[in-house]
């Protein structure tokens, strides 16, 4: 563990769409084991499951995590990272919000945003995007777009298709990027973010990356290689089962 770094896994058990998803299979493997497996081989730093219900935390442990309860009132992941945080008697530089619904993040991509926000010292934020290769992704509201320059700096997150791509436009098969769900916050972002009152496009398009945007705190984001699915809704699981298909053929 080469890094002054925490990460933390918020394995929310009570999800809307759809409960209990962090313990759902993908191949035999329960989603928060795929996440778990990848942070660890990250080696970025030590790994935390943050959990509010006894199921998940019983599991986490069961694999030999590192795992605690976080209050059910968390309004957000970022939040019962930041209790975990709180409760994991250190202050580490950097901290990891490695959300537990997304089974195909590679430590590779977890490493490579790291190194991004540590190479950009106007941002408080890193995360990493992925150019959108299903068409039919561009107008899904669970696959979150971002604009950004080309320095790689995040303009703007949304579930809607942006940049718009103008009819009259010269940049034809300008590409679309999604956005990979996590992030590395430095130490003291992490500490102002969770002090912010939910923002009106937060609010709008629930995505808490725009609170740290519209309070003008920067985002680096870094472009990796087509991650798989997250696992938002049911529907999802046969989506990740036939990702999984494609890759091991």
């Amino acid at each position: 563990m080469a890094e002054n770094c925490l990460i933390v896994i918020p394995a929310r058990y009570g999800s809307q769409r759809f409960p209990g998803k962090v313990l759902a299979p993908i191949a035999g493997k329960p989603v928060l084991q795929w996440c778990w497996e990848a942070a660890v081989k990250s080696r970025l730093g030590r790994v935390i499951v943050a959990t509010e219900h006894e199921r998940v935390l019983a599991f986490a442990r069961s694999l030999g995590a590192e795992a605690l309860m976080t209050s059910p009132a968390c309004q957000s992941g970022t939040d019962r990272v930041y209790e975990a945080y709180r409760a994991s008697g250190g202050r580490p530089a950097f901290v990891v919000n490695f959300q537990g619904d997304e089974p195909f993040m590679t430590s590779a991509t977890l490493v490579k945003a790291f190194k991004k926000l540590k190479a950009s010292p106007d941002c408080g934020i890193a995360t990493a995007c992925a150019r959108i290769k299903e068409k039919a992704d561009i107008s899904n509201p669970n696959c979150v777009k971002i604009a950004m320059n080309s320095a790689g700096r995040a303009l703007y997150f949304s579930r809607c298709p942006v940049p718009y791509h103008h009819e009259l436009s010269d940049l034809k098969g300008y590409p679309y990027f999604k956005h990979c769900g996590f992030y590395v916050y430095r130490r003291e972002t992490l500490e102002k973010f969770v002090r912010l009152k939910p923002s009106p496009l937060e609010r709008l398009e629930r995505l808490e990356q725009l609170r740290a945007m519209e309070n003008g705190i920067g985002i680096a984001v870094a472009e990796v290689p087509a991650l798989g699915p997250a696992i938002d809704v049911p529907a999802d699981l046969k989506a990740a089962a036939e990702f999984l298909r494609k890759i091991r053929r």
